[in-house]
């Protein structure tokens, strides 16, 4: 009897990259140009507001995270949201909330 076997690609987790960009930079380059034509699309200066404002941000974004992992904006971001102060042994405040919500809902 012989096992079954079917080819893997390699390349499952790969992201989807466009150009060099990854697909939720361009998402969101695609909204600011969206935004920036919706309030600024009407006036006579709108061509540096609708092209150049995204095409710039295209262009930080590209040299910005030039040898940067992927989903880096997003790591940077949640980093700088997160509390200043984090221990390994210690509880932060919202976990210990929902253990004591956990706690009552438990008990009563």
């Amino acid at each position: 009897m012989e096992i079954q076997t079917s080819s893997v690609h390699r390349n499952l987790d790969a992201k989807m990259k466009i150009l060099g960009f990854e697909a939720m930079d361009l998402l969101f380059v695609m909204i600011v140009a969206a935004v920036m034509n919706l309030f600024f699309g009407q006036f006579s200066f709108s061509v540096v507001f609708v092209f150049f404002v995204p095409l710039l941000l295209l262009m930080v974004l590209f040299f910005g995270k030039k040898n940067k992992p992927d989903d880096y904006l997003i790591h940077l971001l949640r980093y700088h949201i997160q509390d200043d102060f984090m221990s390994a042994g210690e509880d932060s405040k919202q976990e210990l909330k929902y253990r004591r919500k956990i706690y009552e809902t438990r008990h009563l």
